[in-house]
């Protein structure tokens, strides 16, 4: 207990020093119990190894790999080791201020995220890969390039928190089940990039038809949904990352940056350079 005691008090040293200097943090933890504890700030944990034991508020839960949880201020919670259980999870840690900043950019309220009653969802495979990925990547430049792990960190933590409002809030509309998947396919990461054709192969129905559904469920066009659904996305990349402009109107799959910039603008009343200046104030 001694050798847990020491991990813990370690870890809670240098995520506060973190927390005080950039407002997030990470760190992947090993195969070892965590105390009891409850903190200021907020935390979002991915198991990615086997079942994991969890208590939360006092209520023990068991969650498989791939489980994506947010835990508030003043939660208290822990891991706890034993027979078929692991440990292993990756965690990042933002202060309220930082979240506040993610969720502005998200053009989400925090109130919104902090009023689910249960803020914990399962990833898909393709999800959990990403997250894996970019953890890998982020765990070799803590130690050569902290400002831009803070970027990523931020960019992990503004996917998470859009992840658990999509999954939630879908799972609220009264939509058939075959179009909540395609909404959900369409907001993935591996999508960012989707057109409307695509979105009409998607849904594996003729284009009239697509419109149709798509102003009946969402009162917006297919086109006028991924416009607008790709403005939100540019807004994250702006306020969380350093991409250039180019870069990001690239990576949401357009062909113009004029043309990026003009419907940017016409979404959010500013530029993406304004945008950008505005929020990093």
């Amino acid at each position: 207990m001694q050798h847990q005691n020491s991990i813990d008090e370690v870890l809670c040293i240098n995520k506060k020093a973190d927390l005080i200097e950039n407002e997030v943090t990470f760190h992947w933890w090993p195969n070892e119990d965590t105390s009891l504890h409850s903190h200021e700030y907020f935390e979002f944990f991915i198991v990615t190894g086997s079942t994991a034991l969890h208590e939360l508020n006092f209520e023990k839960q068991e969650l498989g790999c791939g489980t994506l949880r947010m835990v508030k201020p003043k939660d208290c919670h822990r891991f706890i080791k034993s027979d078929g259980f692991s440990c292993v999870h990756m965690n990042f840690c933002v202060t309220g201020e930082r979240l506040e900043k993610i969720c502005s950019a998200l053009k989400v309220s925090l109130s919104l995220l902090e009023n689910i009653d249960e803020p914990q969802i399962k990833l898909s495979s393709e999800e959990l890969a990403l997250f894996l990925e970019k953890a890998r990547a982020l765990s070799l430049m803590l130690a050569s390039n902290q400002n831009y792990a803070d970027v990523l960190i931020c960019e992990l933590v503004s996917h998470a928190v859009s992840l658990i409002l999509n999954k939630k809030f879908f799972a609220q509309f009264n939509y058939p089940g075959w179009f909540a998947e395609l909404i959900e396919k369409i907001h993935s990461a591996e999508n960012i990039d989707v057109s409307v054709p695509e979105v009409y192969e998607m849904g594996g129905f003729s284009p009239p038809v697509m419109i149709k559904y798509f102003k009946k469920y969402t009162g917006k066009t297919v086109k006028a949904y991924l416009r607008d659904m790709k403005c939100e996305r540019a807004c994250i990349l702006l306020g969380t990352t350093r991409l250039s402009t180019l870069e990001i109107s690239t990576a949401l799959g357009y062909d113009s940056l004029s043309h990026f910039n003009r419907i940017f603008k016409e979404y959010t009343g500013v530029s993406p350079g304004a945008y950008r200046n505005s929020f990093l104030k």
